[in-house]
């Protein structure tokens, strides 16, 4: 009797284990929602939280709109519901090498006027994106005097290797193109049905 219980309980984790596997998966254009955590890897703020939906709500992304880190969302692909993992991406995969060519001195003149300068802030500035659209470009403030300001356009995070530890809420797969139909072949199929009824 104890050996077909324990046949039993080992059968049934298989399927449980097998229908799980068989669930949706993170892909090409699957709408993910999932809860992460992200800290930096090493250096002075190692083990440091610098995001996470911890008491928040998840995020919701579109694998392969651009919406993630390309090196994030390979991570993804392939998980499934429920599903969770931890990983580290080098700086290079995510924000990029601190690069000294974005750490310029501007004139301070009206582009600063009304902005309380400190050193260490991060401010905003108005740039056009690739498609044309006015989009916030953080600026990181390094220096100043009366009259010149030194600024980083690096990303707050370039430079630094990242660990996340990410699980999977939810997929919603990608929807197959319906290939729309000609009018005419859609009516065409109208009349035929109406015939056959």
């Amino acid at each position: 009797m104890l050996k077909r219980f324990k046949l039993f309980s080992i059968l049934s984790l298989l399927v449980i284990f097998a229908v799980g596997c068989n669930g949706p998966k993170v892909g090409e254009g699957a709408k993910v929602t999932f809860d992460y955590t992200g800290k930096f890897k090493s250096g002075d703020k190692k083990g440091e939280v610098f995001d996470s939906t911890k008491g928040k709500q998840p995020l919701t992304a579109i694998i392969g709109k651009g919406q993630l880190l390309k090196a994030f969302e390979a991570k993804l692909t392939g998980m499934g519901e429920g599903a969770s993992k931890t990983f580290t991406l080098k700086a290079k995969e995510a924000y990029g090498e601190k690069d000294p060519k974005k750490v310029v001195e501007l004139d301070r003149d009206k582009r600063f006027k009304g902005v309380e300068l400190k050193e260490g802030a991060t401010i905003f500035a108005m740039n056009k994106g690739p498609d044309g659209k006015e989009v916030p470009t953080p600026l990181k403030i390094v220096s100043f005097t009366d009259d010149k300001v030194k600024v980083d356009y690096n990303h707050p995070l370039a430079g630094e290797a990242l660990s996340f530890n990410v699980k999977v809420v939810e997929i919603e797969p990608a929807q197959a193109k319906v290939e729309e139909k000609a009018p005419e072949a859609a009516k065409a199929e109208t009349k035929e049905a109406n015939k056959k009824a």
